[in-house]
């Protein structure tokens, strides 16, 4: 965000811009911090993924070695049986915490996009993640709905800093309603979420 462009919304006090622009230089600083804290999710989730597939090689080695063993024939049946049983458990398990982290930094990163003052505690509010399934791109299905519902909600919108920021920007100067009118209409509904809050955010004086 540049001083010319908030002159350009009316905003003529010097004090009132760099208020402003402090702010959201605050929110960016924040925003990238998020970021780093999902890309190190990301990290320790792919390294998590080569840890187990070294397991599967070595437990696939072990069944071999088995397999060629001599001995009583009986015997090994049942150390191959009990072998493929507990490797189809840990099998089961390690699927579950992969996809767990994957819906984790999912969630983290839809989080940092809307702006959420604190992950956590929107995270709190968010419901059945404990059964969310993933998107082939890799979101969360019906995530978007549930935070475009908090996002506007009157008991939650406090929680993320964008609507914190409309609404110091709209009255701003002494005699400013904030209600301006944009030239040219923009149907929002043809935009993604993140396309409708970026564009929600650079032009804070419209209302939905």
């Amino acid at each position: 965000m540049e001083r010319k462009f908030l002159e350009k919304l009316g905003i003529t006090n010097k004090d009132t811009i760099d208020s402003i622009l402090d702010e959201n230089s605050t929110d960016i600083g924040k925003a990238k911090g998020e970021l780093e804290t999902t890309q190190k999710n990301l990290t320790n989730a792919n390294a998590e993924i080569e840890t187990l597939k070294g397991q599967v090689t070595d437990r696939d080695n072990q069944l071999e070695t088995l397999k060629k063993s001599t001995g009583d024939v009986e015997e090994l049946k049942k150390q191959i049986e009990t072998l493929q049983t507990d490797n189809k458990a840990k099998d089961e398990a390690h699927a579950k915490e992969i996809k767990q982290m994957k819906i984790d930094t999912a969630v983290d990163k839809a989080l940092s996009s809307v702006k959420a003052k604190n992950n956590i505690a929107v995270r709190a509010l968010l419901k059945d993640l404990d059964k969310a399934e993933l998107n082939e791109d890799g979101t969360v299905k019906g995530l978007q709905e549930q935070i475009d519902n908090l996002v506007k909600g009157e008991d939650t919108k406090f929680l993320f800093d964008s609507e914190n920021r409309k609404q110091k920007i709209k009255g701003a100067e002494p005699g400013e309603t904030g209600k301006e009118e944009a030239d040219d209409k923009v149907d929002l509904s043809k935009m993604t979420y993140d396309e409708r809050n970026a564009y929600l955010n650079e032009h804070p004086e419209i209302e939905i």
